[in-house]
């Protein structure tokens, strides 16, 4: 893949449309680009990714809320200052397909409408519009080519390389980038998937487990059909005993009853029935004694109670006027228009004797005072208690009179039924045969009772004992169904795993020949940058990506005893790494490791080892890669870059920001003379004005195809792409 064309338009700090021309040919494969720190290199990266990758730029699985806020982010704020909000990136690129190269344009545009964010994603295929249906497949075969999280790996931080083997993760990082440029992560999946799986699986009960937990839970059903078998059988046998008494004490009430005499139940019903008619008796005689001692006499002579109730209220009326008269004398009233200000005080005594008439008159009753003689004497509750009698016989309608004749209806037939039951009670008089019959019935009523009892009891235990066996059932079906699949998991899990063996295998096959041209490309440009002799001699991959380094040491055989004796066994592997350990063992024990290891601890269990102390030993010691200064690293990682690019035969762009970043003068003019040129057929340099220039610049000088500045306006805010390169740094 070939990246031939950027244009940004509104696109973080670039204003309005901006495009900067990337194609290279032939030698011709540097494309350099000036900028110093915010000028705008990360945002022309990050718009190429972005083109591409949309959502996964950011590691979204698909457009949501935070990616439209990332995107509103990247959008040039002098934007939203026009009517119609607009910002695009533009990528064109060249990518292989079909053994011919194909050019597509890809851009992603955004727009405002309604206040929300809206994209749109469009490719054109050799300048034709590829129709939405197409898009998916475009957007899958571009993943698979190169997929988002491998792009990074083709851009190089200089500021930050030194992080790259601080995170454990770097030997996937490796792997990734290694199987997908050599056609080998088809592989990879499989066996990421199979692993997965397997992974899964291991967490479940096995098959042998899930077996003999059926087995437990079967025998457990039987056991409580068992059970219910014999709580049923307890049952029938209770039902007919049950039956029996029952039949017995029929029989008993029956002939006690064609003989006259009552049972224990119908004595105490009459018993009850006649002490609620004697209940009955008391509360209609008490509510006809209520009536004859209150309202009776008043009612007879209701005409005198109109009287006395008109008598009671004038009192009333003329206690009031004399009261006010008293409270509200002349006297009273001129003391207390006296105390006003704006009253003429020689006005103050005709004032108070017309007020104190005026009130006198306005309380007086409307009937003459001097032919009113008060006769009653009564207080106030009395006074109240009398009046409320007087209302109430006033009142007293001829519905009222009815129900009081019924209630002395109500009476005399309670009084007939109290008569009736208690003659009844008097002639069923007891005998002997009545006190055995007595005592027979409670015999069996409470043998009824116990029976009744145990049944209900047994019933329970029962109902409680199908819901078990029930939810046995049910369990055991699931067990047996879970047996089921664990058996055809147990298949498939074997058969995953093995997959996955044959995965690795294949992984470690066909790229061993691969790790061997990684390792010797690596060691060969590392050589040619750093100009250490003997610095690092010997660089490997191992089964699980990770990288190793070494430099030639001799030891003897005492050296390696000693060593083993005070760092231990496995610090001693450590330091002389894979390589000096498979030196060692090839020395020492014809190639058996686990024969040297025995030697190392003093437990020398072949004569294939000798016992001399003082044999020397050309043997590996391992470099640890965080012993190495950043420069170093920054060297070593670009080498393996290259190593890895070359070795995987494929086209693709190669883009690099503050590439002397953590690099030393030494080594900045071995970068640029056999690294720029020779790493990929297009290497896009992002450079400030400390680094790419002078002497450095004027080595790549002829491998150069284009070059841009960009400068960013403080007062403006915005980014600028002009062509050419900073001013005083040509070659």
């Amino acid at each position: 893949m070939k990246i031939n064309r950027v244009t940004l338009y509104n696109f973080s700090s670039y204003v309005g449309e901006n495009t900067i021309t990337l194609d290279t040919h032939d030698k011709q494969n540097i494309v350099l680009i000036g900028g110093n720190n915010g000028a705008g290199k990360t945002s022309f990266f990050t718009a190429i990714k972005l083109a591409l990758y949309g959502p996964q730029c950011f590691r979204f699985q698909d457009k949501n809320n935070r990616y439209t806020a990332r995107i509103k982010e990247l959008i040039n704020h002098d934007a939203f200052l026009s009517d119609n909000v607009k910002a695009y990136v533009e990528v064109e690129i060249d990518l292989p397909t079909d053994r011919v190269h194909t050019l597509y344009t890809i851009r992603r545009e955004w727009s405002f409408i309604e206040k929300r964010l809206q994209e749109s994603y469009t490719v054109y295929k050799d300048h034709q519009l590829l129709a939405d249906k197409n898009l998916d497949f475009f957007q899958n075969y571009l993943f698979s080519i190169i997929p988002p999280n491998l792009f990074d790996f083709f851009f190089f931080d200089g500021e930050k390389i030194g992080d790259f083997f601080a995170t454990g993760n770097y030997s996937n990082y490796i792997k990734n980038a290694v199987l997908t440029l050599s056609g080998y992560d088809t592989f990879n999946i499989i066996q990421k998937f199979c692993d997965s799986y397997i992974g899964e699986e291991e967490d479940n009960e096995d098959y042998d487990k899930v077996a003999k937990l059926v087995e437990q839970e079967e025998t457990n059903l039987s056991t409580y059909m068992v059970r219910s078998s014999d709580l049923e059988a307890q049952k029938q046998q209770l039902a007919a005993q049950l039956l029996s008494t029952q039949e017995e004490k029929e029989s008993l009430d029956h002939q006690f009853e064609r003989s006259g005499g009552l049972t224990v139940q119908e004595q105490e019903q009459l018993e009850a029935q006649r002490a609620t008619q004697e209940r009955v008796k008391g509360d209609k005689a008490k509510r006809i004694r209520e009536f004859v001692e209150s309202m009776m006499p008043l009612y007879i002579t209701r005409d005198l109670a109109a009287v006395a109730y008109k008598q009671l209220k004038d009192e009333q009326a003329v206690r009031q006027y004399q009261i006010i008269c008293n409270l509200l004398d002349v006297q009273t009233i001129q003391n207390v228009l006296e105390q006003q200000p704006v009253c003429d005080v020689a006005q103050v005594p005709a004032l108070a004797q017309a007020i104190s008439n005026g009130i006198a008159e306005k309380a007086l009753p409307t009937f003459p005072l001097e032919c009113f003689t008060s006769i009653h004497d009564l207080s106030q509750e009395q006074e109240s208690q009398v009046v409320s009698d007087i209302v109430r016989t006033q009142h007293f309608a001829e519905e009222e009179a009815a129900q009081l004749l019924k209630v002395v209806a109500d009476k005399k037939k309670a009084s007939q039924k109290y008569e009736e039951i208690s003659k009844k009670i008097r002639e069923a008089l007891p005998s002997v045969d009545a006190a055995v019959y007595f005592e027979r019935v409670k015999f069996l009523t409470e043998r009824i009772a116990a029976y009744e009892d145990s049944l209900e009891t047994l019933d329970k235990q029962i109902a409680e004992l199908e819901a078990m066996i029930t939810d046995q059932k049910a369990l055991v079906e699931r067990l047996r169904k879970a047996l089921l699949a664990k058996a055809k998991d147990r298949t498939a899990h074997e058969f995953t795993s093995r997959i996955s063996q044959v995965m690795q295998r294949m992984i470690s096959d066909v790229t061993k020949e691969k790790f061997h041209q990684i390792e010797s490309l690596t060691l060969e440009m590392f050589n040619k940058i750093i100009r250490k002799e003997n610095f690092v001699q010997l660089i490997e991959l191992d089964d699980n990506f990770n990288v190793n380094l070494y430099k030639k040491q001799t030891y003897i055989t005492r050296d390696l005893l000693l060593l083993a004796n005070n760092i231990g066994v496995e610090a001693l592997e450590k330091r002389l790494g894979n390589a000096g350990l498979r030196e060692a063992a090839h020395l020492l024990t014809n190639d058996s490791i686990d024969d040297l290891r025995r030697y190392f601890s003093g437990k020398i269990v072949t004569d294939q080892i000798s016992l001399q102390d003082d044999i020397e030993l050309p043997l590996y010691n391992r470099v640890e890669l965080n012993q190495l200064s950043k420069g170093e690293k920054q060297v070593f990682i670009l080498s393996l870059y290259w190593a890895i690019i070359k070795t995987s035969n494929q086209v693709v762009p190669f883009i690099i920001d503050t590439p002397f970043a953590r690099i030393d003068t030494e080594h900045r003019e071995q970068i640029a003379a056999v690294f720029f040129p020779n790493i990929s057929g297009q290497v896009i340099i992002l450079s400030t004005d400390e680094e790419v220039v002078g002497s450095y610049r004027a080595i790549i000088q002829p491998h150069i195809a284009h070059e841009y500045l960009l400068e960013y306006n403080v007062e403006q805010g915005c980014t600028s792409v002009k062509p050419g390169y900073f001013k005083g740094t040509k070659a």
